[in-house]
């Protein structure tokens, strides 16, 4: 009954996606692109793929169901990417999850904060077209708050709030986001020694739904001479929407090792399907090796319809992506894990980012 079940919903996801066309018309209509960046080291080297295994802080960002299926009681993340080398713009990403309740029962509170740093701008006016009176600062900033809860061993939901801000010192704008996300797990290959467990992982989020952003401020307004007398006049501006998008993703673990008594060596299959408002739609594909709990290496590719013509790609980035992990387990259950992670574009030298995650009290 389960793998009628289960093949059912993989029928019905498959029939789904060709009726999601995307928007490529559209690219670069929305507002708040910053929240499609995934400032996280560990999964941004598995992209969408990871929407139905990824556990914790950086489930705030891919599926917030995701953050309850952790098995710390707290964790703490932090990440620093590079992005687009040469572009002069870094990532600040932090975040943490704290489960509720002695036994975690309650469910999980997480919080996520980013913000980007972008080298100063030369200010240019109609009387100084070369610069040379100053520079001016480009803001982005969110910051989200979420919760999750698992309602079986198999099925948790999730739900991530934002407030996101950019702009320059004289004009701004300020919008508010949801992001929102299932996730089921079930084994369908069980092991007689019961050490293969929710080997299959599926993931459905939608992100950035919210109202229109428009930008207000000094900025926007300017001096006309009228005969004798000078008006102050402001510039209309237009609302813009946010990038909402639709993600769903699974991933299965293949165990390598021969025999059931033993569970070292995994290999992870991933795919995912997403759904952009305002960009071509994505299918991403990935692959993790993991040894035991302390060592995993990860590759992956994103394709878009023209991603490998330069003449017709619409996004820097040209598709492969890869990372490592190292977690360190302490004996009363406390974890260190640092992350690196590498996205290939053109132009620019890709993108890099670091991270390191700490996970404080075992709840196993």
């Amino acid at each position: 009954m389960k793998n009628n079940k289960l093949a059912l919903a993989i029928s019905i996801i498959g029939i789904s996606i060709p009726a999601f066309a995307g928007n490529p018309e559209r690219q670069g209509q929305a507002g708040a692109s910053q929240l499609t960046l995934n400032g996280y080291a560990r999964s941004s080297g598995l992209g969408w793929t990871y929407g139905g295994g990824v556990t914790g802080v950086e489930a705030s960002f891919l599926n917030p169901a995701g953050m309850d299926r952790n098995k710390q009681k707290t964790e703490l993340a932090f990440s620093r990417t590079q992005w687009l080398v040469g572009s002069g713009i870094g990532i600040n990403t932090f975040g943490f999850t704290q489960k509720l309740g002695d036994d975690g029962e309650g469910g999980t509170l997480g919080v996520s904060v980013m913000q980007f740093g972008i080298k100063p701008i030369m200010i240019t006016t109609e009387q100084n077209p070369d610069g040379g009176i100053g520079t001016y600062r480009v803001s982005m900033t969110n910051i989200g708050m979420g919760y999750s809860k698992s309602f079986s061993r198999n099925i948790s939901a999730g739900i991530m709030m934002r407030a996101v801000s950019e702009g320059i010192p004289d004009a701004k704008a300020l919008g508010v986001s949801l992001d929102a996300g299932v996730q089921y797990a079930t084994t369908i290959r069980p092991t007689a020694s019961g050490l293969k467990k929710n080997d299959l992982k599926f993931g459905i989020s939608v992100k950035n739904i919210g109202p229109d952003m428009r930008f207000k401020g000094d900025g926007l307004s300017y001096k006309v001479q009228l005969d004798n007398l000078t008006k102050t006049m402001e510039a209309k501006t237009q609302a813009v929407k946010l990038p909402a998008l639709l993600n769903i993703a699974c991933s299965y673990d293949l165990k390598l090792d021969k025999g059931d008594e033993l569970y070292n060596n995994r290999l992870t299959l991933g795919f995912a399907f997403t759904n952009h408002s305002f960009y071509a739609n994505q299918t991403t594909y990935s692959l993790e090796y993991g040894y035991k709990d302390y060592f995993s290496l990860r590759a992956g590719f994103v394709y878009s319809a023209g991603i490998f013509d330069e003449s017709t790609r619409t996004s820097a980035y040209t598709g492969p992506m890869a990372g490592l992990s190292y977690d360190w387990h302490a004996k009363d259950g406390n974890t260190i894990s640092l992350d690196y992670s590498y996205r290939a574009s053109n132009p620019f030298s890709g993108t890099h980012s670091f991270g390191l995650r700490i996970g404080i009290g075992s709840m196993e």
